[in-house]
């Protein structure tokens, strides 16, 4: 799919999931129509789009059915304005043992999951695509589907043994079902504001390992824990979330949170960082969007 980038590392806990979630986020919010496929059985993705909190997911069963019976997929619409979403779960690890098993007999069955992705892609400008961490057969056939690869890391040894993994599976990729498949960028994700020294260290690391294939991108998400798990537990992307902090303090004055906290209440709490946390997704989004448009005016959809 020519419109289709995947965010993917062979380790996980590195932020694919919340790259995929914010940047098809921003995305929609820009004015960008975007599908956001989820294809890790564990279905976070639903998490942070927050249609997983709502029941609005399938569990995978419409990829599943789509895979086996050839049934056109009808994604979660609306989850944002302009923005659709194919969900995982349950389902989708059988996806993974039916696209499996056809490989062992056809090696291009691994082109299984473009073919029934590719008719719905045309309606829009751009697919996320959210690979689970393990390598094997989900990420051959993410790669498989996908234009553009944008591999997230952190900054210990297991995420870039992570991207080693990822990048020997990208090779092969390209060698063989998926020619066009360009890898877009390293994004540092989870490092410390204050580790300026390590995040040095890492992105010189990487740009000697790259070895001019692709950037270590410019801009870093930081390390938020509290906002990070605000967000994933109620389906708040980075923006909305620095808005509902904004909201929040601006609707309760310093005499309403004493008042609350002398009747043993507690005002609506934020983490600190919102606001940097919105502004590092954003920059990174911008970052990628801005390469996208670069390359459709350079070859086209």
């Amino acid at each position: 799919m020519n419109n289709a980038l995947m965010f993917g590392n062979g380790k996980g806990g590195v932020g694919k999931t919340s790259l995929a979630a914010n940047v098809a986020g921003l995305a929609a919010h820009a004015g960008w129509r975007v599908l956001a496929v989820d294809l890790d059985p564990q279905g976070n993705l639903g998490s942070d789009l927050g249609y997983k909190q709502d029941g609005l997911g399938d569990e995978g069963e419409g990829l599943l059915q789509a895979i086996v019976a050839g049934r056109p997929i009808s994604p979660i619409t609306n989850v944002r304005p302009r923005l659709d979403a194919i969900a995982a779960g349950r389902s989708t690890t059988d996806v993974w043992a039916v696209v499996n098993n056809r490989r062992s007999v056809d090696a291009e069955a691994i082109g299984d999951l473009a073919t029934v992705l590719d008719p719905l892609s045309r309606a829009y400008d751009l697919v996320v695509i959210d690979s689970p961490p393990a390598g094997g057969v989900a990420v051959d056939a993410a790669l498989a589907a996908s234009r553009w690869l944008v591999i997230p890391v952190k900054f210990d040894d297991g995420s870039i043994d992570g991207l080693e993994l990822m990048a020997r599976q990208f090779g092969a990729a390209k060698s063989t079902v998926n020619p066009a498949l360009e890898l877009l960028g390293v994004a540092l994700f989870d490092f410390s504001t204050a580790g300026t020294a390590i995040r040095r260290e890492v992105r010189t690391q990487l740009t000697a390992d790259l070895g001019g294939i692709a950037p270590v991108l410019k801009s870093v998400i930081r390390r938020a824990e509290r906002a990070a798990y605000d967000m994933r537990r109620t389906g708040l992307l980075a923006h909305e979330y620095q808005a509902k902090a904004v909201e929040s303090n601006q609707r309760v004055s310093i005499a309403e949170r004493i008042r609350l906290s002398r009747a043993g209440q507690a005002a609506p709490q934020y983490s600190s960082a919102a606001d940097g946390l919105a502004e590092d997704y954003a920059k990174l989004a911008t970052e990628l969007l801005l390469s996208l448009g670069d390359l459709h005016s350079r070859v086209g959809r």
